[in-house]
């Protein structure tokens, strides 16, 4: 049996190996002994300074000299074109690409990109003009189309807008003014589907805010002259009799607005237009 293992181990050493690689892909910037002739064979360096987008022809000489030297008993049939890949195309540099054309977009607010997605296969190639073409309209979620030469890529991407707006600082309720009752700040406003508004000290909130809300063109409404409750000189005329009486509006009153007031001395609720100064003017 152990004569059987000593024939068989030396028949292993002896064994001749042939090598017919023709040409190879790499990433890195040097080739090994293992890829030029695709086997298990150890792992040595045979040449370096590949950079992205080369190719060269190793000579099946200078893989021999090596396969000699690692004491590997085999004949290398062909010389081998290695090729190395371009450098996969950067996040960094499509994220900034998207960033400045939404700098263009939006002037006034802060750009950042959230998420990129770049497909494996897509490689920076240096000798092809690159270009990308994304919908600047929205923020949010959407895909931009890589361009290189003749060659078209999707990728999807996210952005968030940031911008400086009027928050409040406490609830207000429906109807009040919001003067001194917001601050400024930077928030994010990405998926804010409503109008920004810039000047809160002269709205009034349209219903009930909570604070830390952003004040935008859905919650307020112009700031009304009277409120609710108020004291109006009512004015009933038809051009020949004029009849003045005092009475309370019975809702929130606006400059040229109907609104409803009611008669202190009837008591009756009837409609008549807000003309300023305290003054509702009705007809008989």
């Amino acid at each position: 049996m152990k004569k059987m293992l000593l024939i068989i181990f030396m028949l292993l050493i002896s064994a001749t190996y042939t090598f017919a690689q023709k040409q190879i892909t790499i990433t890195e910037e040097c080739v090994y002994l293992d890829e030029l002739t695709a086997s298990h064979i150890p792992h040595n360096k045979v040449e370096c300074g590949f950079v992205a987008g080369s190719e060269k022809l190793i000579t099946k000489n200078v893989i021999q000299s090596h396969l000699n030297q690692a004491g590997i008993n085999g004949t290398v049939l062909n010389d081998v074109l290695v090729s190395r890949q371009w450098e996969k195309l950067s996040y960094e540099k499509v994220a900034k690409y998207i960033e400045d054309e939404y700098k263009k977009a939006y002037p006034d607010m802060s750009i950042v990109v959230d998420q990129v997605r770049i497909p494996d296969n897509l490689y920076d190639n240096p000798d092809a003009k690159m270009s990308i073409m994304c919908d600047t309209s929205k923020l949010g979620g959407s895909y931009a189309q890589i361009r290189y030469g003749n060659e078209k890529y999707q990728i999807y991407y996210y952005i968030k807008g940031y911008k400086d707006a009027y928050v409040t600082t406490e609830r207000v309720k429906a109807g009040d003014s919001l003067a001194g009752k917001f601050k400024k700040e930077k928030v994010e406003i990405t998926n804010l589907k409503n109008n920004i508004v810039e000047n809160p000290a002269e709205m009034a909130a349209s219903r009930a805010v909570p604070a830390g809300k952003i004040i935008t063109s859905d919650i307020v409404q112009e700031r009304p002259a009277l409120k609710k409750g108020e004291a109006v000189k009512i004015v009933v005329s038809n051009g020949v009799l004029r009849i003045e009486t005092q009475g309370v509006v019975e809702e929130n009153a606006m400059p040229g607005k109907q609104v409803l007031v009611r008669n202190l001395t009837s008591q009756k609720v009837i409609s008549g237009n807000y003309i300023g100064n305290g003054i509702v003017q009705a007809e008989f």
